[in-house]
C-alpha cells in the first residue's frame, strides 16, 4: 500500500505544478507577453507548440530578415506570427519561413498586394521561445491538464479515504 500511496501522491503533485504552469502560462499570454506557436509556416524555425516571448517594439527598430513578429492580421482576425522581410514607408511586409506553406508574403485581400503592417497592428517582436510550453495554452491540450488534475484528486482522495478506512478497522 506504501509504494502505491507515494506513486498517487507523486502525481498529484505533478499534476499541481502542470496547473501551475499552465495558469502561469495563460497569464502571460492574456498580458500579452507570451504567445503559442500553431501552424507550420514557420518552420523550420518555430514549430507548432512552441510558446514565443514577445515584447513591446517601435517598428523603426524592426530588422529585415532578422526581425519576427507577432501582429493582428485584420483578414484572418487573429495574432500571427511571421518574419519581417521587407520594409515600406508606413510600415513593414512579412512572411513566413516555410516557403513551401507561405510562398509569397502576407496578403491584404482587398488589394491582392502585400499586407502592410503598421505600428498599430504589431504586438512585439520575438525576443526567445522556448519548446514544447505552448501547448500549455493550446487547446484542447490546456483541457487534457486539467482533466489530468481533476482525475488525479479524485484518485488521491479516494485513495486518502482508503487507507484511512483502513487504519480504522480492527486487525484480526
Amino acid at each position: 500500500m506504501g509504494m502505491r500511496k507515494e506513486i498517487i501522491d507523486a502525481l498529484f503533485y505533478l499534476s499541481v505544478i502542470l496547473i501551475i504552469v499552465n495558469v502561469a502560462l495563460l497569464i502571460c499570454n492574456v498580458a500579452g507577453v507570451a504567445y503559442p506557436v500553431v501552424g507550420v509556416s514557420m518552420q523550420p524555425k518555430l514549430y507548432t507548440g512552441y510558446l514565443a516571448f514577445a515584447q513591446p517594439v517601435n517598428i523603426s527598430q524592426l530588422q529585415v530578415n532578422r526581425s519576427i513578429v507577432v501582429y493582428y492580421n485584420p483578414f484572418y482576425k487573429e495574432l500571427v506570427i511571421h518574419h519581417v522581410v521587407g520594409r515600406v514607408d508606413d510600415g513593414v511586409i512579412v512572411q513566413g519561413f516555410n516557403k513551401l506553406t507561405n510562398p509569397i508574403p502576407d496578403m491584404n485581400f482587398t488589394s491582392m498586394k502585400p499586407l502592410v503592417v503598421t505600428q498599430s497592428m504589431i504586438r512585439g517582436v520575438v525576443v526567445f521561445y522556448v519548446p514544447f510550453i505552448g501547448f500549455f495554452i493550446l487547446k484542447p491540450y490546456n483541457y487534457m491538464v486539467l482533466l489530468f488534475f481533476v482525475g488525479m484528486l479524485v484518485i488521491k482522495m479516494l485513495s486518502d479515504k482508503k487507507i484511512t478506512e483502513d487504519s480504522k478497522m480492527p486487525e484480526q
